[in-house]
């Protein structure tokens, strides 16, 4: 018997030598196709994930995703970070970025973690921006610095925090401004320094902002900055491109002057800018307080 199977096998014609390859390949690409697919359905990490209705922290709550569910993804916003889903015939959308972080649970936590930041730090690359009273130092330098430590304590709220610029790079005002429009920001805060233009006699910090929707965070930031071995020059309307052009809640920092020796002296330590990022961080934490 097997020798007649064998003999048929091997005396099958040529045409049907071809048809049989090509569907063998097909069935291969088929199945390749099918288990890259299975692979790449991503799966919650996290202990629990809201699912809201739209794509916003202030949504509505419509169900919970457990760890270890697969997600039934239907559209990305690669500019929001929000996923619509479809889960036991139930759509929503989904936080992507706290996907894989496997201490988040949104049953115990507050909503900071569904919003997405905005931090610019001011200046960079061939803008130096202001320069110290020895014209020695430059504005970009601690702008960077003080920026990325307020990075780091957000991102220890799990929220999804945008940065304008990660490195010594000129970014176009209108790049940064577009940036927090097109993910949606809940919140925008420009980091600078201030300048009395070679008078070396002004000193504190201030806070700035532009639209109406800024108030609550500009007065909240304010308060908490109370704190500062700086004088307070309060929150004051300011005319800038990155707050005029810019749809989302914003705010301009100035913390402190570069061509003052007692301000310069905060200003370039660790200990400041460290004050900064924890100030920034409370005054968050209030801003969405539930």
């Amino acid at each position: 018997m097997l020798n007649n199977a064998w003999k048929k096998f091997i005396h099958v014609s040529k045409t049907n030598w071809i048809i049989r390859t090509i569907v063998a390949i097909l069935i291969i690409i088929l199945f390749t196709i099918s288990l890259i697919r299975f692979l790449s359905i991503p799966k919650v990490e996290s202990q629990n994930l809201n699912i809201r209705k739209n794509p916003s922290p202030y949504a509505k709550v419509i169900g919970n995703v457990e760890r270890g569910q697969s997600l039934h993804v239907i559209k990305k916003n690669k500019n929001t970070g929000w996923w619509k889903i479809k889960i036991n015939n139930q759509k929503g959308w989904v936080a992507s970025w706290l996907i894989n972080k496997e201490k988040y649970n949104a049953k115990n936590s507050d909503n900071i973690a569904e919003t997405t930041i905005v931090l610019d730090p001011g200046h960079g690359g061939s803008d130096a921006g202001t320069l110290s009273a020895e014209d020695d130092k430059m504005e970009k330098v601690y702008t960077l610095k003080t920026a990325l430590k307020v990075y780091h304590e957000l991102q220890n709220l799990n929220a999804n925090v945008l940065l304008t610029r990660d490195s010594d790079k000129y970014v176009p005002l209108a790049n940064r401004a577009y940036l927090s429009y097109a993910s949606k920001a809940n919140l925008f805060i420009s980091f600078h320094f201030n300048s009395s233009n070679g008078m070396y006699n002004a000193n504190g910090y201030q806070v700035f902002k532009y639209h109406k929707n800024a108030d609550t965070f500009a007065n909240i930031i304010d308060k908490k900055f109370e704190n500062l071995p700086m004088e307070n020059r309060k929150v004051d309307f300011g005319n800038y491109y990155v707050l005029r052009n810019n749809t989302q809640p914003a705010v301009l920092l100035e913390m402190g002057f570069m061509d003052n020796t007692h301000d310069f002296k905060l200003i370039k330590s660790d200990a400041y800018q460290q004050k900064i990022a924890s100030d920034v961080r409370m005054a968050v934490q209030e801003y969405f307080k539930d």
